[in-house]
């Protein structure tokens, strides 16, 4: 069973919505690269710039910020959409409100 987390994505300086990211998937592609170069946890830390501790969080399960993310897949030369698990289709509308042109209200999904 796939245990899947959040990430905190932020938008113009405020605190956004989170981004589900499947983060056992993410343990396992870093912890074969890792293996696979021979390096320790805390090295392979070192040489994406994050500390030791926000890599055991990613293996554990708990949210890290973003950029972290992004850098620990630029490391792994994987793209962030491999990670990502999007909303159900039934989730319900992304906007609700009234159009600024028509006047007219719409749910938008």
């Amino acid at each position: 069973m796939s245990r899947a987390s959040s990430i905190k994505v932020a938008e113009n300086g405020r605190r956004g919505q989170k981004a589900p990211v499947d983060f056992t998937l993410f343990a396992l592609f870093l912890e074969a690269r890792r293996i696979h170069r021979g390096k320790s946890p805390r090295r392979v830390a070192r040489d994406i710039g994050v500390s030791a501790s926000d890599l055991s969080r990613i293996c554990n399960g708990q949210s890290v910020s973003a950029p972290k993310v992004i850098a620990v897949c630029d490391w792994l030369k994987l793209s962030f959409r491999a990670l990502y698990l999007p909303p159900p289709r039934d989730a319900g509308a992304m906007f609700h409100g009234t159009s600024t042109e028509t006047g007219s209200t719409c749910d938008a999904g």
